[in-house]
């Protein structure tokens, strides 16, 4: 039997990093832009995964009336836009209640830090309150995961697409590549990864293409090339015989969505703040606030806007935490406030693409900590995300990526 190993723990904590980073992007946006460290941005997440089960699964929630007209079981997907937009939404409000009204009178950061906390306590006891502390899961379809098991042989490299079906593996499909194909395929990902980014970082001009950054051109090309390569390439071999090692990795086409709408996510900020005309008044408030308001930038305004971005990017966080581990709870978004804060300072405080990549890498060393350590051990996984981070910051202390 083949058995789950290290690029398992990988594909998880891809998974597991998405969600850090969609909201890391969000803190990060507020304290380089606001400069407030929102304590209560975790309990965002929270409420925004609440918003999709109101309309995804209204019976989940004691509190609701039955008789509220709107309100009624939708799928999960058009429920989660709902709550993205409701979370962005509310997001404003408290800006516009609570932290403008502070700023206005010069508030300084320790008030703001005692302002986020109590508000954060707010939202948290508010969910418990009206939903209680039981888990929930959202209304959804099943869905199945598929095994993708490698076996490395004497003649190369095997690949099995197998899934669990009436309690049967089953076999999908099945390819091999000759150990000179292998190889031939992993040089041409790495030197087309490389040749894009050389091109890019010395490339001028301004187009589509020059709003990403040249190190993510650079890995998304070499990726591309090699999922190109490997299905172009591919051929049906033979029974696998006595293989010298085997692992499994366990993917579904959930965890694929994950990650696609948290990269697409990142994209949009990103053209937000390179391409359009209130991005550049973003990170010109986040250079220098003063000098901004003397050159006429809107500072009231940019800042409005920033909290909706945030708020966004939290709900969208909260959707996808919740579906992907099946579970919502009213603490959930507090357990992974310090994942996501560890991930804004490892990244660079007022980097938003710094938090993302940040993000990624702390998923990534959380779920590989629990495959290298033992199973008693494994809920301190919390606790490697700072150990790399304290690795980190003691080579670069002003993080991974820089400023905006």
């Amino acid at each position: 039997m083949v058995s789950a190993g290290l690029l398992d723990a990988l594909a998880t904590g891809l998974v597991t990093g998405s969600i850090i980073a969609a909201g890391a992007l969000g803190l990060s946006l507020i304290y380089s832009i606001a400069e407030v460290p929102n304590f209560a941005h975790g309990d965002m997440i929270t409420i925004g995964a609440y918003l999709a089960l109101v309309f995804n699964k209204p019976a989940a929630i004691p509190f609701l009336p039955d008789s509220v007209p709107l309100v009624g079981t939708t799928s999960l997907a058009v429920a989660g836009v709902l709550a993205v937009g409701l979370g962005a939404t509310f997001s404003a409000g408290y800006e516009l209640a609570v932290f403008r009204r502070f700023r206005r009178k010069d508030a300084d950061l320790i008030t703001m830090v005692i302002v986020s906390l109590g508000l954060a306590l707010i939202l948290r006891n508010a969910v418990l309150f009206l939903a209680g502390s039981k888990n929930v899961s959202y209304a959804t379809e099943p869905v199945r995961d598929v095994f993708w098991d490698a076996y490395l042989t004497g003649f190369g490299l095997t690949i099995q697409l197998t899934q669990r079906q009436a309690g049967d593996i089953v076999t999908l499909a099945q390819w091999g590549y000759a150990w000179w194909l292998a190889a031939a395929i992993l040089a041409a990902t790495v030197g087309v990864g490389y040749a894009v980014y050389r091109e890019r970082s010395a490339g001028e001009g301004f187009d589509v293409v020059h709003l990403v950054d040249p190190r993510v051109l650079g890995v998304g090309a070499g990726l591309a090339t090699l999922l190109l390569c490997a299905y172009l390439l591919r051929f049906h071999s033979g029974v696998v015989a006595d293989p010298l090692a085997s692992t499994r990795v366990g993917t579904s086409w959930k965890d694929g969505t994950v990650v696609v709408l948290t990269a697409l996510a990142m994209l949009a900020l990103n053209v937000l703040l390179k391409t359009t005309k209130l991005g550049k008044s973003m990170r010109a408030t986040a250079d220098n606030l003063d000098l901004a308001e003397v050159r006429g930038v809107d500072v009231d305004r940019v800042q409005l806007v920033v909290w909706v971005v945030a708020g966004l990017l939290a709900a969208l966080a909260g959707v996808l935490a919740g579906w992907s581990a099946s579970n919502v709870n009213p603490n959930m978004g507090f357990s992974l406030l310090l994942p996501v804060f560890a991930a804004v300072i490892m990244g660079g405080i007022r980097s938003p693409y710094g938090s993302a990549l940040a993000g990624l890498i702390i998923g990534l060393s959380m779920d590989l900590g629990v495959y290298f350590l033992p199973p008693s051990l494994a809920v301190y996984r919390e606790a490697i995300a700072f150990v790399i981070l304290i690795a980190v910051l003691l080579v670069r202390p002003e993080g991974l990526w820089g400023d905006v």
